[in-house]
């Protein structure tokens, strides 16, 4: 099957115009007369609209592709007939722009147009630099941010309407994302670390009444129905929905005693400097789920430290904050796979208690209170718990 481009007499015509007129002495833009603000602003905008022009004029030089009498796809229907001039818009993020495609068309089967292959157009008419952008600003704005920001930095114009199937699209392949085999560079971090840690958390996010659990739910609907009394502030409970949150990596040993872990928990200004540094983990991933339950996130965590490890020859390590509820999820999930874990909970929430305390039985600035909290903590971290709550 051979193919015929059609060519265009002076290609890039338009673009080699509008860089003279940008470039001219003469013209408007480069006038002296204009403030520096100004004429950068209109040089943004000229140098987008050339960009465009580049870009358009390209894809018009390939011209329209003749493919023969007959295209025979991947489903195997043949598609003989021809429907020539077609066109699709594509909006990117320089503006918008006008696709020639020829056609081949079979009753009862979709169309086929050969130039979308090379060209790897989107399913939709968003480029794919123009939808990569839009989710990432998506992540810490709002819709209508996302449009605002959008039409302030580049020449395309999208509605709210728009900007939703974007985000929702690009937040549909997590999953597949991370059941991928690893990285030979993540596998060869695994290989030279002795230890793998996992850590898992929950994280509360307000949510609307329909999208909560349904036993938060209730509770929320329950509350609503009970007035406030007199002048107490209004209910904030049973409003959140708890994600939980997981990330895996890679450390290597470093052996601390008690005392050397306690001293670094003091104010900045009172811990002395150490010549060995922690090792900084490698391999990092994180991932979170509003959707699916606490026992889901672990189970998918450990399958992700087997697919690193799939021999257990590091030492398997879980971070948690103490909760029962997830140390038994973790505990579960591990036994699932095969693995053996030690479970290590964070100091931080003790330690949070302990400056509560020390604040409320010393004076403040009292270098008594970092010392007796480094006192407690050391004890916590030599097992005696049970010291510091008869104290």
């Amino acid at each position: 099957m051979e193919a015929q481009v059609v060519t265009i007499a002076q290609p890039f015509h338009a673009a080699y115009e509008k860089c003279i007129e940008i470039t001219s002495p003469r013209s408007g833009e480069m006038s002296c007369d204009k403030t520096h603000s100004a004429m950068e602003a209109s040089l943004e905008t000229e140098g987008r609209e050339l960009r465009r022009l580049l870009r358009q004029e390209h894809l018009d030089t390939q011209g329209g592709v003749w493919v023969g009498e007959a295209v025979c796809g991947s489903d195997g229907v043949v598609r003989s007939p021809t429907r020539a001039h077609m066109a699709s818009g594509s909006k990117r993020v320089c503006g918008a722009m006008r696709v020639a495609r020829t056609g081949e068309s079979q009753r009862g089967v979709a169309s086929l147009c050969p130039r979308e292959a090379p060209l790897t157009l989107p399913a939709h008419g968003d480029a794919h630099r123009l939808q990569k952008r839009v989710a990432t600003q998506a992540v810490t704005s709002s819709f209508e941010g996302v449009v605002n920001d959008i039409a302030t930095e580049t020449s395309v114009r999208l509605g709210k309407r728009q900007v939703e199937p974007v985000v929702y699209a690009a937040a549909q392949d997590f999953d597949a994302l991370y059941a991928q085999g690893c990285a030979e560079e993540v596998q060869q971090q695994a290989h030279a670390q002795p230890i793998q840690g996992l850590t898992f958390d929950g994280k509360g996010v307000v949510r609307r009444p329909e999208a909560l659990r349904e036993a938060t739910r209730k509770k929320a609907e329950a509350s609503a129905q009970r007035p406030p009394r007199g002048f107490a502030r209004q209910e904030k409970s049973n409003r959140k929905r708890m994600a939980t949150v997981a990330g895996i990596s890679h450390v290597d040993r470093h052996r601390r005693s008690p005392q050397t872990v306690a001293r670094q928990f003091a104010p900045l200004r009172l811990v002395p400097s150490t010549g060995n540094p922690a090792p900084k983990p490698g391999g990092k991933q994180r991932w979170a789920s509003l959707e699916k339950p606490m026992k889901t996130v672990m189970e998918t965590g450990c399958a992700a430290g087997l697919r690193r490890d799939p021999e257990h020859q590091a030492e398997w390590v879980v971070w948690v904050d103490g909760e029962h509820t997830q140390s038994a999820c973790i505990e579960k999930a591990a036994n699932a796979s095969g693995v053996t874990v030690a479970i290590m909970v964070a100091s931080m929430h003790v330690l949070a208690y302990l400056w509560k305390a020390a604040n409320a039985l010393c004076e403040p600035e009292d270098a008594n209170a970092a010392q007796g909290v480094g006192e407690k903590i050391e004890q916590r971290l030599q097992g005696q718990g049970h010291s510091i709550v008869r104290s």
